[in-house]
């Protein structure tokens, strides 16, 4: 067998120990490898009922309930049948979109939990092709088709009952824009977010007043953060102030030449804001956002999201959004732990536990395709892992 020069085994030596040097590399060989998630694949979002927190993947739908003997997320006793692909909560009934298949057909409908598991019925108006499913202040909208166009077409107010009612039509087919993608209350509008420039104005009456911004971009997701302050993000990062009046575009300042309030990257659609359990004036919007669709040698696994500072106005004056760890406050304690783990996927939905249900307000996160994660104490740090 030929031997291998001393001369090389000390070059890979001083390799080795040149990497070390650098802090990413030093923390990735300290950290705990990632956790078998308990909630694996790609998980659907997250919502609240019961008290408790919920969240599905492939035809499961789990539960947690934060107390000192329920850390663990548990499937729920009754299942609703057919892969979940989207849930939504109201304070008396739980909803899963579920994609139901049988031989030479594959449909999705809407179940409802309260008791046990029942279909959700009404007249469609031939918009029976349900794509997306939202709930706010107890009433419930789903996005939905026939073969031809996309509509904002059907909503549950659970006031008057349990049964599907009609929307205006909110697109065409040469509209896919019109796929709602999110939904935010201001405690007198319901504001519907679709997958295109338009965002939709609702009240009680179920009438739909569409709004677009001046500029042409791709909404992914909408979000209350507080004091009726509604925010939209567009697929390339971008903020937008949304209003009973307008849609504006977020920069520094009114100057033009200012930069906007951008994640950088483009945009997942998850929003989230974050509160720290310890002092709640410290608080932050957190945004997933993906990698640059070039490649370049700064690109590389910068998925996660991003984190822009609020105050009780909205958002912080002259604040950008920045890597986590970067700043403060920070939803994480350190920087280098943050890229070397969640910030490695792509984030699809997050979430923050309410102090009512679990007293650490624990941050969840939905990958794109490796499951559950959160961020808690792990050994001798608080890091990010998946869920076990």
């Amino acid at each position: 067998m030929k031997k291998i020069p001393c001369i090389y085994l000390i070059i890979a030596l001083i390799i080795a120990l040149g990497a070390c040097n650098d802090p990413i590399f030093y923390i990735i060989s300290t950290e705990p490898p990632i956790a078998d998630p308990i909630i694996g694949g790609s998980p659907t979002n997250f919502v609240i009922f019961n008290n408790e927190v919920y969240a599905a993947s492939g035809r499961k739908i789990y539960f947690y309930d934060g107390t000192d003997d329920g850390k663990k997320w548990k499937p729920m006793s009754s299942q609703p049948g057919g892969r979940i692909v989207q849930l939504a909560a109201t304070d008396s009934n739980l909803y899963a979109l579920c994609l139901q298949d049988s031989p030479g057909s594959t449909t999705i409908n809407l179940r409802r939990y309260s008791a046990d598991w029942e279909d959700v019925t009404g007249e469609t108006g031939g918009y029976d092709r349900l794509q997306s499913v939202y709930a706010a202040n107890d009433k419930v909208f789903i996005g939905a088709h026939d073969k031809d166009s996309y509509n904002i077409t059907l909503y549950i107010d659970e006031a008057r009952g349990s049964t599907f009612e009609a929307l205006t039509q909110g697109g065409t087919k040469d509209e896919p824009e019109s796929l709602l993608c999110g939904i935010a209350f201001d405690s007198a509008y319901y504001y519907l977010c679709t997958r295109g420039n338009t965002i939709y104005q609702t009240d009680a009456a179920g009438v739909l007043n569409p709004k677009k911004p001046e500029d042409n971009v791709t909404f992914m997701g909408i979000i209350n953060i507080g004091n009726d302050t509604i925010l939209a993000i567009s697929r390339n990062g971008n903020l937008y102030n949304v209003t009973g009046a307008d849609i504006t575009k977020l920069t520094f300042s009114a100057d033009e030449k200012t930069p906007d309030i951008s994640i950088n990257r483009p945009s997942t659609g998850a929003l989230a804001v974050w509160v720290d359990k310890d002092d709640a004036s410290r608080r932050l919007l957190l945004a997933g956002r993906q990698d640059r669709l070039d490649y370049s040698v700064d690109s590389g696994y910068t998925y996660g999201y991003m984190e822009l500072e609020l105050d009780s106005s909205g958002i912080k004056a002259g604040k950008n959004f920045v890597e986590p760890g970067k700043d403060s406050p920070s939803s994480v304690a350190d920087n280098e732990r943050y890229v070397s783990t969640i910030g490695r996927y792509p984030v699809k939905h997050i979430f923050q536990t309410p102090s009512a249900i679990d007293p650490e307000m624990t941050l969840f996160a939905s990958t794109q395709k490796n499951g559950v994660w959160s961020y808690r104490q792990r050994g001798s740090n608080k890091i990010w892992n998946a869920e076990e």
